[in-house]
């Protein structure tokens, strides 16, 4: 479809190349044909005067060629007035003129030298507007080939009721510009991300009121998004008691005090466009600093004390307090709790869809856990797995999420694969084994259940893993190797049938669209897993610059936000 729409691309350039062509070819020849009229009736003239004035060409010649040569005519050519060779395109011309009786042969300058200004302006003039009717050209064309890109990718097999068409009974495409833009913290959670940068939260007191007549949450949204545009994201809100509240994201640990600071300096400067005599001792700021996962309530609370100490403070305007409680010292400190969550089904199952790039069919699904963190909200396996210590503990959770599978495809069959990430300790536990085949005894869809180890795993215990690859072969069901990173991870893989693909670890992945040296590693997994007969999958697609990479690298299949979220259901589709 790419390579179609280029080629239409390419074949609308040419034409509108040679429409343009043809243009400017039929307008100097009309403009060429108009000059030549204007001299020809300035010669015609001229020879009217003559006729007038009854005047003799060869006994009033000075007074003929001075009545000539005001009408820029010549009695006689100019010798080497023009290069020798280019005489005959710049040398003077020869025409008869006449009126009634009187005739006059006169010589002329081309019409196209002498008004060479009004070719020059004109044809500048139909090239700017050439140029810039190519320049909205491409602009559309861009557009149309997003939307049509967009439109044409096909919809999941299943779709729901509210978004078919009952006139024809087909599937509405579900429009790209509706999905749900991404979120960071969604890809944090969902990868487990860790980042460097904190979040600066800070509340700010005038000492004298500012006029009821302004906008205060406009005026300050605009000033710090002016004055911190290097952030990723800024955000101002008005509270209910009248304050301000301001958000920098993305604030390096070594740049925390010169942000602080600088904040104030913004906020003072904004502040003076309406109150011209606020000092900088009238200015107040608390602020604290935090990661993702703090707990918000806490962070309000520090920063309002904060604010209270610098307003008590006659010398310190703003005071930063740092948020200790981390989102990793919160799930450590609840590392016992989190076995009971999973036990009192607390979590919530999401499914991640596996595109065909080809033919943007859903290949099957990923199964996702969530926990439902009382404090912390929804959890990915990611966050909370490091903080299961016990065996116990990790059978239980991969226990728990095949049972919840497979109640799933007994309430709502589907023909897709559902793929499950397992535990790289569960794989040699002959114990979690053990459960797995009383689950797995009476269930007769197995053969719908795809099990995912990681390549590391995988290479490192391959010859221990025997009796899990049985009790998987048993049942029909099959192996995907998951996060791979270099071509050298499949250099030992055995030709087993149970595997039926790879999946490329998100690191590889993540801007793969702007990284030569991605792409050349993606390209010798491809070439490997071809010798194989393996498909190779991508993760984490965030943009369509990383899907049509990802196509002339040669991955076969991919997931991630660019097509959906996780979804609940097999079948539900959300427009967003």
């Amino acid at each position: 479809m790419a390579i179609k729409s280029k080629n239409v691309r390419v074949n609308t350039l040419s034409i509108y190349i040679a429409v343009c062509l043809i243009f400017m070819c039929a307008f100097n020849l009309l403009l060429g044909d108009v000059l030549h009229k204007k001299v020809h009736a300035g010669g015609v003239e001229l020879a009217h005067q003559v006729h007038d004035l009854k005047l003799d060409v060869i006994a009033n010649k000075e007074i003929v060629s001075a009545l000539v040569s005001a009408h820029g005519f010549m009695l006689e050519p100019e010798s080497g007035s023009a290069p020798f060779y280019f005489s005959a395109l710049l040398g003077e011309k020869s025409d008869i003129f006449s009126y009634e009786n009187t005739s006059l042969t006169l010589y002329h300058r081309p019409f196209w030298v002498v008004e060479s200004y009004i070719f020059i302006l004109l044809n500048l003039v139909i090239i700017g507007s050439i140029v810039w009717g190519y320049r909205w050209w491409r602009i559309l064309c861009n557009r149309y080939d997003i939307n049509f890109g967009q439109a044409a990718r096909p919809a999941p097999k299943s779709l729901p009721k509210s978004i078919v068409d009952h006139t024809s009974n087909k599937h509405t495409e579900v429009p790209n510009a509706l999905r749900h833009p991404i979120k960071d913290d969604d890809m944090e959670k969902l990868y487990y991300i860790q980042q460097g940068n904190y979040h600066l939260f800070s509340l700010f007191y005038c000492g004298h009121p500012f006029p009821e007549n302004i906008d205060l949450e406009s005026h300050f949204k605009v000033v710090i998004t002016k004055g911190f545009s290097e952030l990723p994201k800024t955000s101002v809100k008005l509270l209910n008691s009248g304050g301000l509240a301001i958000t920098l994201q993305g604030v390096p640990q070594s740049k925390l005090d010169s942000y602080t600071h600088r904040l104030h300096q913004v906020i003072f400067q904004a502040s003076l466009v309406y109150r011209q005599d606020l000092s900088r001792k009238n200015i107040k700021i608390g602020v604290c600093n935090y990661r993702l996962g703090a707990d918000q309530s806490i962070v309000y609370q520090l920063t309002k004390s904060a604010l209270e100490q610098a307003k008590q403070s006659p010398w310190r305007h703003i005071l930063r307090i740092p948020f200790s409680h981390t989102h990793f010292e919160v799930l450590k400190s609840s590392s016992k709790d989190l076995p009971e969550y999973i036990a009192k089904k607390k979590f919530t199952l999401f499914f991640q869809p596996l595109f065909d790039l080809h033919t943007g069919e859903m290949l099957q699904h990923e199964a996702l856990i969530r926990i439902r963190h009382e404090s912390l909200g929804l959890l990915s396996a990611r966050q909370f797995i490091p903080h299961l210590k016990t065996d116990t503990s990790i059978i239980q959770l991969d226990i728990t999420v095949i049972e919840h599978v497979i109640s799933i495809l007994n309430n709502e069959p589907t023909k897709l694969v559902v793929s499950i990430n397992l535990h790289s300790q569960n794989w040699l536990n002959p114990h979690f084994w053990k459960q797995f085949a009383n689950i797995i005894s009476t269930f007769k869809g197995a053969d719908k259940l795809q099990f995912e180890i990681s390549a590391e795993d995988f290479n490192r215990h391959h010859t221990h893993l025997t009796s899990a690859f049985e009790q998987i072969a048993a049942i029909n069901a099959s192996i995907v190797i998951d996060n791979i990173l270099t071509s050298d991870e499949l250099a030992s893989l055995p030709q087993l049938s149970l595997i039926r693909g790879l999946k490329l670890g998100y690191e590889l992945m993540h801007n793969i669209d702007k990284q030569l040296k991605q792409q050349k590693i993606v390209r010798d997994i491809v070439a490997k897993a071809e010798q194989l007969n393996l498909g190779v999958y991508g993760v984490g697609v965030e943009t369509q610059q990383e899907l049509h990479t990802l196509k002339q690298v040669g991955v076969s299949a991919a997931q991630g936000f660019y097509f959906t979220e996780p979804l609940q259901e097999f079948t539900q589709v959300t427009l967003y």
